[in-house]
Parts: structure tokens; sequence; C-alpha cells
């Protein structure tokens, strides 16, 4: 289904810019594929890819829009969007994108910065999805809740789709 992000993203990015929606897809298809039961007994080795396509999309929304929004020199943007912290690319974007937030948005906002916080909380360098162990050879995502419930991960990563999505309908970029 195209949303107006996705023609956005397309339109700016020649194409490339689905990419960014492609992974938000893949993670929603594959928490479909483990809630249906087709191989619910493989759940727990599911987490991992469904981690990893959702962090690295909410990774390539927030590049995305620092490249539209940030209005630091090029070469300070350049610097930041080769990293993978995803708090700090938050906190960048954050206050650009506050003046088109009134204060009907700010709860979604809020919950916005809470997905984003809580996915690099568990994955700071987006390595821990990706891997089960470190270069050091330690076990990755130590700290995950023992229980997760991957609808509700689905949900939430829509709300922050949604957000965007309504971002780039009140944003000239």
């Amino acid at each position: 289904m195209k949303t107006p992000h996705t023609v956005l993203i397309r339109e700016f990015l020649g194409g490339d810019g689905s990419n960014i929606i492609a992974f938000k897809e893949g993670g929603d298809e594959l928490v479909d594929f483990v809630v249906r039961g087709e191989k619910y007994s493989w759940y727990e080795a599911f987490l991992r890819p469904i981690g990893f396509l959702y962090r690295h999309y909410l990774e390539l929304e927030l590049k995305y829009w620092l490249k539209e929004l940030e209005e630091r020199p090029l070469d300070q943007v350049e610097k930041l969007l080769k990293q993978h912290n995803l708090r700090k690319l938050w906190l960048t974007l954050k206050p650009q994108i506050d003046p088109f937030c009134g204060d009907e948005v700010q709860e979604i906002l809020s919950e916005v910065e809470e997905v984003i916080l809580t996915f690099d909380k568990y994955d700071p360098n987006g390595q821990e999805f990706r891997y089960t162990r470190t270069t050091k050879d330690t076990a990755t995502l130590r700290n995950l809740p023992s229980e997760i419930d991957v609808r509700e991960i689905k949900h939430l990563i829509g709300r922050v789709s949604f957000f965007f999505d309504g971002l780039g309908g009140v944003v000239s970029v």
C-alpha cells in the first residue's frame, strides 16, 4: 500500500527511499508470519530479524528527515548520517520537528521518542539484533526483556510510521 510518505520518499530519493518503508514492511510481514503460527516454535529465532528490520527502519527514517530538515553545515550532517546511534540522531532531529508539532501531536511525539530510545537502549550501535555475539565473544541482547509481544512492537512501529507520514504532510521538503 502506498502511503503519502512512501510517495514522498520515492520522489525525493529517486526510488532508494523505498528501502525505508521496505524495512518496516518486512518487519510487519515477519511479525504476521510469527503470529499466524506458521513457525511459532521459531518465535525466539525471529526476534532478532524483527528487531533488526524495525531498528533499521527507525535509523533510515531518522536519517531521511535529518537530511531534509537539519540546518547545520552539510559536513556536520554527513558526519551524523554515518553514525548508527538512534539517540543522537533523534536528539538532533527532534528540535527540527518540534515547530511542526502542535499540542495535539505531543502525545504521539512522546510515543515516537519512547520507541526510538527503547530500540537505542537495547541496540545502541545497530549490531545487537544483527549478531548473536560481539567481537569480544559476549552474548548480544542480554538485557532484552524475557517476554516480548511482537504484535505490540508492530503496533508501536506503526505509530512511528504514522507520525512520520503525517509529518510529510505538513513539512515542505
